[in-house]
């Protein structure tokens, strides 16, 4: 019988809200061994006194800043005791069989580093039940982060797990790091999924595991969106891609990059999305010394892991998956 202790790691930035069914939710689940962690980015509602009145067995850490994602979900994890940690987003909520589900999955191989399953949106504003993500691809040229929509996809290995609704072996963690706390929006866990990939580990989708998530429920300016989506996008290829693949990818973004320009100054949008890209750039120059300080420090602990490494660009389970990639990457944009 499995009964692994799973803690669950959920970052609340003014989610008020969303708690309420996202919590109970998780409280309603078959598996029954797990804690609730609850870090909160320093919110300005009421999140902390409800979750202290209404979900007293839910343990609360707050951070008197609010540092971000990657961070938050940081502080969680070691502040647990799980041999599984879960990731798990504010405006998210589980089916019963969601946790039990993945569980079994993560349990049954040893090379089997963390598992997800499918996303739907919460709500109806897309219509009911419309799947949000089932496979997840990187693009090993551009870098771009593309969800699958289609529902259909069978279970498989993926090139990247949603931070949304993520399980993780404690053990993996140990070997390949805690999440990259630079990254304050995106890409961080896409960035923790590539040092596993790079370790040899197998990242699996579950279909019959089901969320339904409020997509960007925290961020709703997509102005700010698109910044910290290219400011991440260059820094987790800075970060991750083979040395060979970085030239193909400062190309790509260059033709991405005018093409972009073009269309935003035929749509009189020419200021915001030029200042958009500058700033991300800019940040990346000011970062580059730290950002190759950390690959090198990354690569030193995955060789230290005793894990066999391999080429992340070349090994990316879903590579030779042909889509179109500007229409997913501007999907994912959400444009």
């Amino acid at each position: 019988m499995i009964d692994s202790l799973v803690s669950i790691i959920i970052v609340n930035y003014n989610g008020r809200e969303y708690l309420n069914e996202c919590l109970t939710s998780l409280l309603k689940q078959t598996y029954r061994n797990f804690e609730i962690i609850l870090v909160d980015n320093n919110s300005s509602d009421d999140s902390l006194d409800y979750v202290a009145q209404c979900f007293p067995d839910v343990r609360v850490i707050r951070n008197k800043v609010n540092l971000g994602f990657s961070h938050g979900c940081n502080v969680g994890v070691r502040a647990s005791r799980g041999d599984m940690i879960c990731l798990f987003n504010q405006d998210a909520i589980a089916d019963k069989e969601w946790l039990s589900t993945l569980v079994y999955v993560l349990h049954s191989s040893e090379n089997l580093a963390a598992v997800a399953g499918k996303v739907l949106y919460w709500g109806n504003r897309y219509g009911e039940n419309k799947v949000f993500c089932t496979w997840s691809k990187i693009d090993p040229y551009t870098a771009g982060a593309y969800n699958f929509y289609k529902g259909d996809e069978p279970m498989s290995n993926v090139d990247y797990l949603t931070g949304a609704a993520m399980l993780v072996k404690r053990e993996v963690i140990d070997k390949v790091g805690l999440l990259d706390e630079v990254y304050f929006l995106y890409f961080d866990e896409t960035e923790w999924c590539a040092r596993m990939i790079r370790a040899s580990y197998d990242l699996v989708y579950v279909p019959q595991a089901i969320v339904w998530h409020v997509v960007s429920g925290s961020i709703s300016d997509s102005e700010l969106k698109s910044y910290y989506i290219t400011r991440s996008r260059i820094r987790f290829a800075l970060k991750n891609f083979d040395l060979s693949y970085l030239p193909i990818f400062f190309a790509f973004f260059i033709v991405e990059s005018i093409y972009a320009l073009i269309t935003a100054l035929k749509q009189k949008e020419f200021l915001p999305v030029a200042k958009t890209r500058a700033r991300a750039v800019i940040w990346n120059l000011t970062h580059l010394r730290q950002t190759i300080k950390m690959r090198r420090e990354d690569f030193r602990l995955l060789r230290r892991s005793g894990r066999k490494l391999r080429s992340y660009n070349k090994s990316l389970p879903l590579k030779d998956y042909k889509i179109g990639r500007l229409e997913q990457y501007l999907k994912f944009l959400g444009k």
